[in-house]
């Protein structure tokens, strides 16, 4: 893997020296969308046993460059502005609200890029057919474990070219070497290797093998990972990975995957034989249908289970389910979700309701 991607960094250095570029083109892209959440019931601090309303308005915008070689290749980059940072920090790079960025650059022999907090591949979530939001999605915290993904961390990858294989074949590898998450300047200096890996590894990839159906997988793993943050020996080094599956027919869509997830654990735990947990298991099924070419509905059940190395106490499941209605207006669209969540954070009869509106704004 090293090998591999010594000769990825390689390639994409010389083609920036070798090649030039004509004048770029600017876009600015983003959601405009104001909601209104409210929360009910459950033991947890942001619904209180009481009910919780907020009002909110998407405060993300991305603005970014492309263009083309006089190879005809190309190349796209992008940064995005969000100040919803609670405590930023020079050292993060996200005080002034710059978030996360890319620089890619596209050619007949694949694609390669820089990522800085940005790339996800999991394939976690690429089944759902939800029309505003999966139910652990909607602004309201489940509290459930989730598949890792290299975009929490500084990635470089490679993505194989559209067409070059059967069925719709496409594959993705991304790696990330010290596990940096720093909001870095093109000009930044090395970082220290995180203490409890040396670097991550993601693998994904999707088929188009019938009309209509898509279908993909991926593997995430943490390289070198044989001892935790607290220079502990590891038994369990931390792991996850998914398939999905979803088909377009007429009107309707379907969808569904399913998520294995182990998480690190030290071999004191393994020997004291506690109530750690050993593996996640997340399952998720959805249906939407096109009532007319303005409204749509969908609904959307998730499920999330934990498995303890030793059942001492009784877990109980997640689950989420949300009925969703939308209706576009030209360039805005109304949209409502109504979600109960049960079991919140995988607590017995911790049940919630939540209701969401909202409005967006295409542009």
């Amino acid at each position: 893997m090293k090998n591999i991607m010594k000769i990825v960094l390689t390639s994409l250095v010389s083609v920036f020296l070798v090649a030039s570029a004509n004048a770029g083109e600017l876009s600015v892209t983003g959601t405009a969308k104001a909601s209104y959440n409210i929360v009910s019931g459950g033991d947890n601090t942001t619904a209180g046993e009481g009910m919780s309303k907020g009002l909110g308005v998407a405060n993300e915008i991305t603005f970014g460059a492309s263009g083309e070689l006089d190879n005809g290749w190309t190349w796209s980059y992008a940064v995005d502005f969000d100040p919803s940072d609670a405590a930023p920090a020079a050292s993060d790079g996200n005080a002034t609200g710059v978030d996360d960025s890319k620089l890619a650059l596209t050619t007949p022999f694949g694609t390669f890029g820089v990522f800085i907090t940005e790339g996800g591949l999991r394939a976690e979530n690429a089944g759902s057919a939800s029309i505003i939001a999966r139910p652990s999605d909607l602004g309201f915290a489940t509290e459930i474990t989730t598949a890792n993904d290299i975009d929490s961390y500084n990635n470089v990858q490679y993505h194989t070219p559209a067409g070059l294989l059967p069925f719709g074949i496409t594959g993705k590898v991304g790696y990330s070497s010290g596990l940096s998450n720093n909001i870095n300047s093109a000009n930044a200096v090395g970082e220290a290797v995180s203490a409890s890996a040396a670097s991550a590894t993601i693998y994904r990839i999707d088929a188009a093998p019938i009309d209509g159906l898509t279908v993909g997988a991926d593997y995430f793993q943490f390289n070198g990972s044989k001892k935790d943050a607290g220079d502990t020996v590891l038994d369990q080094a931390n792991e996850s990975g998914a398939v999905y599956a979803k088909y377009n027919v007429g009107a309707a869509t379907i969808g569904a995957s399913r998520t294995l997830i182990a998480p690190a654990i030290s071999r004191t735990a393994y020997e004291n034989l506690g109530t750690t947990v050993r593996e996640i298991v997340s399952t998720k099924m959805s249906v939407a249908y096109n009532l007319n070419d303005t409204t749509s509905i969908s609904y959307e059940r998730e499920a999330s289970d934990t498995t303890q190395i030793r059942d001492a106490n009784a877990t109980y499941a997640y689950t989420g389910s949300s009925f969703q209605l939308a209706h576009n207006m030209g360039g805005m669209t109304l949209g409502v979700a109504y979600t109960s969540h049960d079991n919140v954070g995988y607590r017995n009869n911790n049940n919630v309701d939540q209701v969401l509106l909202n409005v967006s704004m295409a542009f």
